[in-house]
């Protein structure tokens, strides 16, 4: 790998395959169905009925981690993925 192209490269933090079937809150009020494609610790990749807003705030209660807010970051069709900002409260 050159020096031009190793400043360009970024390590990607682990992500873990899943097939999850989510409700995604979009920050509009919609209740969403989704699916999960992969997670990392810090964001997820998934799938939704409709298209979300790029920048949008959404949240997912993820099994075994509960309910988490996320900042959807890059959108292509349906497919989205979102950062993971904080632990949302229960409501």
């Amino acid at each position: 790998m050159s020096a031009a192209n190793a400043a360009q490269y970024v390590r990607r933090a682990p992500r873990w395959e899943c097939d999850v079937e989510v409700v995604v809150e979009d920050d509009c009020g919609r209740e969403l169905m989704g699916r999960i494609a992969n997670m990392s610790e810090g964001g997820f990749m998934a799938e939704c009925e409709e298209k979300v807003r790029l920048g949008s705030i959404v949240e997912v209660r993820i099994p075994e981690r509960g309910r988490v807010r996320a900042e959807v970051r890059w959108v292509l069709g349906w497919r989205f993925g979102a950062m993971i900002l904080s632990e949302a409260p229960e409501a």
